[in-house]
């Protein structure tokens, strides 16, 4: 009974003051919100955009979710999620961000819904799992303690570690007034998103699509040549208007990251 009502109050905080901290309203929970009120009584969580594909002629579009739940947890391995269908401004909106995690719960039930880098909003930084170290270079990155080791392959920073410097402008990134509602996709040296080597090793698969790459191609050059129509203001009301059931939240992206 408990659990049913912690979901239904979640609900109703979805539709009426906006996702989990986020200042932004939309007129109804996505896939991730819904992957996000089912796991509310996991300790932790992470859901990570891990694939996309759209079919315009079809009005279609499609996420896949890579979901680790008690990211302490080492003998519960991260799940794939099927297909998931989503409005067209959502996944104009997440265009940059695959390979990039779009909610999360830390240990201490903080909800994160802004995208950024896996685990840096949780692990990264939190003495709890590790440490900052440096190499020979003198460069000073980011090292799990021995019982936590599994999070550099879960959090995709086993070949690629993570760099004071690189945390640090995330860092800082969150706290400007200016930045801190925007996705996170690294600095020149160190880059995370849809485009960045990191998501490419990460999930080879999405790449070599060609036909799906074409398609995503043409519709980002849609959406920077029109991006009000992507945005959620303009497709809550389309929506309305065709009695079609809106997800997006509509927080400005920005495309070819």
């Amino acid at each position: 009974m408990t659990k049913k009502l912690n979901q239904v109050i979640f609900c109703i905080s979805l539709l009426l003051l906006g996702a989990c901290g986020s200042s932004t309203q939309y007129a109804g929970p996505t896939p991730v919100d819904l992957l996000i009120r089912d796991n509310m009584e996991q300790p932790s969580f992470s859901i990570v955009l891990y694939d996309m594909q759209l079919d315009e002629d079809q009005n279609q579009y499609q996420h896949k979710y890579r979901v680790k739940l008690d990211i302490e947890d080492s003998t519960k391995p991260a799940t794939v999620t099927e297909w998931k269908d989503v409005d067209e401004a959502f996944f104009a909106e997440n265009l940059d961000n695959m390979g990039l995690e779009l909610a999360s719960k830390s240990t201490d039930g903080t909800i994160h819904k802004i995208p950024a880098p896996p685990g840096f909003n949780e692990a990264v930084g939190n003495p709890k799992y590790g440490e900052w170290r440096s190499n020979n270079n003198g460069n000073s990155f980011w090292a799990f303690y021995g019982q936590y080791a599994f999070m550099s392959a879960m959090f995709n920073m086993a070949t690629r570690p993570v760099y004071r410097s690189t945390y640090r402008d995330y860092s800082n990134h969150r706290s400007n007034p200016s930045t801190r509602n925007r996705a996170y996709y690294g600095t020149s040296t160190s880059k995370f998103g849809t485009s960045s080597s990191r998501t490419r090793a990460s999930n080879p698969s999405f790449y070599q699509r060609a036909q799906q790459q074409s398609k995503l191609t043409s519709f980002r050059q849609k959406v920077r040549s029109n991006p009000s129509r992507y945005s959620r203001r303009s497709s809550r009301s389309r929506s309305r208007s065709s009695g079609r059931y809106s997800t997006s939240r509509g927080r400005s992206s920005g495309f070819g990251k």
